[in-house]
């Protein structure tokens, strides 16, 4: 099993197991949201896609999401993990809408397995990737369409973790894991220091980064599935 890390989502599904990443926050909150025992998030490329895919799937689906990493109006919640973690959750099933993670995740549709990772759930995430056998890709979502760095380090933990696992680090994993061990022992504080980071600070979010610093606190696992008309994450439990 070989691994590699890839600073943007894929333009087309690799033949690859793909660990997405979108650490601050949406691959974190579905982490929360999962272990929380949803049955189905159903990402969304956009707001108003978002909204179009409520409809189409009726009984009640909640919206969550960001823009500008705020609620967007209308929504029952943003995108805050440690929110979600403490939050009563209206039912069972959720279409998020993100800037950057779920547009992230759809790009993968098509490859052998597809999961929303996060430092939270890393444990859990690279198991299932272990059991399933292929090489790994992990997708850092980045911001706007340019590399995060908030990405490519919680990206680097995960790739660390598979070759602690046994597998062989490519190129762009050995690049990320050096820059993961460099800040290994404060990622929160790394992440203060990102783009993303100071933004989410500035706007009042500084506890997220903390919470999504965490690792290994959540078994659950979101598992894309595009058997059906409409791509959604199912909850896999370790």
């Amino acid at each position: 099993m070989r691994v590699d890390v890839a600073v943007l989502p894929p333009k087309r599904a690799p033949g690859r197991t793909c660990l997405v990443v979108d650490v601050l926050r949406a691959t974190s909150s579905i982490a929360v949201l999962m272990g929380r025992g949803l049955e189905r998030i159903y990402p969304a490329a956009s707001i108003e896609a978002a909204r179009a895919l409520r409809a189409q799937l009726g009984d009640g689906p909640w919206l969550c999401g960001e823009v500008d990493a705020l609620p967007p109006e209308g929504f029952d919640f943003g995108n805050s993990p440690s929110e979600f973690a403490e939050s009563t959750l209206p039912g069972p099933r959720v279409v998020m809408a993100t800037t950057n993670g779920t547009p992230a995740l759809l790009a993968c549709v098509g490859a052998p397995l597809v999961m929303a990772a996060a430092p939270l759930n890393a444990s859990a995430c690279v198991e299932l990737a272990v059991e399933a056998g292929h090489d790994v890709l992990v997708v850092a979502a980045g911001r706007r369409g340019e590399a995060a760095d908030d990405d490519t380090l919680a990206a680097a933990l995960l790739a660390a973790r598979l070759v602690e696992a046994g597998a062989e680090a490519d190129d762009g994993a050995a690049r990320a894991i050096e820059r993961w061990e460099r800040v290994r022992d404060d990622l929160a504080g790394a992440f203060r220091k990102t783009t993303h980071g100071r933004i989410l600070v500035d706007l009042g979010f500084g506890h997220d980064l903390d919470f999504c610093a965490q690792t290994d606190r959540i078994e659950a696992v979101g598992v894309l599935r595009s058997d059906e008309a409409v791509p959604y994450l199912e909850r896999h439990q370790r």
